[in-house]
């Protein structure tokens, strides 16, 4: 969860955010840091990748989201809505 606070400076003011970026898998709870995903997707041009779970081997999704807290979920609870 972010958390963003208003800081001032002398006469300047603006906001900080703090957002979390580490998880736990949904299915295990292996324990994942931004160093273990960061540079993927960063890379990524859709903002999403998929990734294998350490621990159970369980495919993961991870993005973020518009505060850039990293959101995660297992690829086989996806809605493939396709016609």
């Amino acid at each position: 969860m972010s958390k963003c606070i208003r800081v001032q400076i002398g006469e300047s003011s603006g906001i900080l955010c703090m957002s979390e970026t580490d998880f736990k898998c949904p299915k295990c709870g292996c324990p994942y840091h931004e160093e273990d995903y960061y540079s993927q997707l960063y890379k990524s041009k859709r903002g999403l990748i998929y990734k294998s779970c350490k621990g159970c081997k369980t495919k993961l999704g991870i993005t973020t989201d518009i505060r850039g807290d990293v959101r995660v979920w297992l690829k086989e609870e996806e809605k493939n809505d396709v016609k």
